[in-house]
């Protein structure tokens, strides 16, 4: 017997257009990521053109234009181009992670490429020769550019989760993110991948024949008891586990030789001869005022061309025939997908113009001075309500970005800082706030060193007014130990 029910539920869907999906991702792009796209679209879309045509190609070409090929001419070039359209075209959308951000900003490199060794390359070859299915291996591929130049993966699966659905617009799992992590966990070298230091060494330890001796006790140690073991509280561990000190000696020993950094220092090899051409010029004029500029505007170059404008025109005006119907509807399609791209190019530069000019208005001092200690406190959120945009459009057009000013070039994020008010109103950064207890922890007596507390106390009589956890939050997010661990590390 068939019995029909009906349920009432919620489903979250993603109604993104592909343009839509397209334009957020293409506003994300550096300035050599937006020419190899305008190369690639203007070969694959012939109603594209630019103003700056090769030297050979131009010297080639004949003075007069070229006649309009009958609906029958282009009907059967119809078939070649779809070949190509077909051949070139990506099976995902763009998408940004952690392997866009591998940048070093704290010089100005020279504008010549470099090839590198990435171990994420490595990582895909792996994936490539274990022959998933193709939803896996995507899958599997954008977790790769997620994990960091140490090899961790820093972003949670429920946020992987996120935005592979909004950049595939497709519904991904949670578990098929997890499922695909595992996979990475067996690649090499061991330990990437891992989300924390504990995973990271327990895939190591996992790796190594569990018949080699130490390796069950390491384990154990590392899975329950590694911040013991990191503050050389050997008692503590022998207790809890029932095992000896030459036996925790020599457990910790073997740990040691494991690799807290699986893959560091084997990405971006020639990091100092990469790329970096600045997407912003930020300078003063004969007045003395701060003027922005984009040195490497596109919005002008690009255009639709007559020629496939006239001939699309041309067709739809003789009333096409049945059979000529599809070479009207090709010509369209590509004549509207060329001014979409001219479209795209104008919106992300007037996107990153304003941006740049609210920062500017936003820093002031700073760009007129180039001193760091005058920069203010700023937040995406300041430069969304002045340039008029989303949060959204602000992180995308801010990131990887670089501008030039007279004190050099400067990697955007850098003047993106959150601030506090202290007691006499002055607003200051995090960085301003993170120097101050570098100061105090420099400055204490190695044998007793200063509690968070005690920092806290000292701060407070500065007039930076911080509890605690806070002065805890900042000392952990520039690795320093805690202050028992302090006086170890010195004796």
């Amino acid at each position: 017997m068939i019995r029909q029910n009906q349920q009432i539920g919620q489903k979250q869907t993603l109604n993104l257009s592909p343009q839509q999906i397209q334009l957020l991702n293409f506003i994300q792009l550096g300035t050599l990521e937006l020419e190899q796209r305008i190369e690639n679209e203007t070969l694959e879309n012939p109603a594209l053109e630019t103003d700056a045509p090769d030297p050979d190609v131009a010297a080639e070409m004949p003075d007069a234009p070229p006649e309009i090929e009958s609906p029958d001419e282009v009907a059967a070039d119809l078939e070649r181009f779809e070949i190509i359209e077909q051949y070139h075209q990506d099976d995902f959308p763009d998408y940004v992670t952690a392997a866009d951000l591998r940048t070093n900003h704290e010089e100005n490199y020279p504008q010549t490429l470099a090839q590198t060794y990435d171990f994420r390359e490595h990582l895909k070859s792996q994936i490539t020769v274990l022959q998933l299915p193709q939803r896996e291996q995507m899958l599997a591929r954008y977790i790769i550019d997620s994990v960091d130049d140490d090899g961790y993966l820093r972003t949670s699966i429920a946020d992987l989760a996120d935005t592979l659905s909004f950049a595939q617009s497709i519904f991904v799992e949670e578990s098929e993110v997890e499922s695909a992590l595992e996979t990475i966990h067996g690649l090499e070298p061991a330990g990437v991948g891992a989300r924390d230091l504990s995973e990271c060494l327990t895939l190591q330890l996992e790796n190594l024949s569990r018949r080699q001796e130490n390796v069950e006790l390491a384990w154990r140690i590392v899975q329950n008891h590694l911040n013991d073991l990191g503050a050389h509280q050997y008692e503590k561990i022998m207790a809890a586990l029932k095992v000896s000190l030459p036996e925790v000696r020599a457990a910790a020993e073997l740990i040691k030789k494991l690799n807290p950094r699986p893959v560091a220092g084997q990405s971006n090899v020639l990091i100092k001869n990469q790329n970096i051409i600045p997407e912003f010029v930020v300078e003063k004029d004969e007045l003395g005022e701060l003027k922005v500029y984009l040195p490497n505007s596109n919005s002008g170059v690009l255009r639709v061309s007559s020629y496939m404008r006239e001939m699309l025109q041309s067709m739809q005006g003789n009333k096409p025939k049945q059979q000529e119907r599809a070479a009207v509807q090709y010509l369209r399609s590509k004549v509207d997908s060329a001014a979409w791209f001219v479209e795209m190019v104008r919106q992300r530069e007037h996107s990153m113009l304003v941006t740049m000019q609210a920062i500017v208005q936003l820093q002031q001092e700073f760009f007129v001075t180039g001193d760091p200690r005058k920069l203010r406190p700023m937040i995406l959120k300041d430069v969304a309500e002045i340039a008029n945009l989303d949060i959204s459009t602000i992180s995308r057009v801010t990131s990887l970005k670089y501008a030039t000013t007279d004190y050099g070039t400067m990697h955007l994020k850098d003047l993106f800082q959150q601030g506090m008010a202290k007691a006499d109103g002055e607003m200051v950064t995090n960085k301003e706030i993170s120097a101050r207890i570098v100061s105090l922890i420099a400055e204490e007596d190695k044998q007793n060193p200063v509690s968070d507390q005690e920092i806290c106390n000292a701060l407070r009589v500065q007039g930076y007014h911080l509890a605690r956890r806070t002065v805890a939050k900042y000392r952990d997010g520039m690795h320093i130990p805690i202050a028992k661990m302090r006086k170890k590390l010195s004796v």
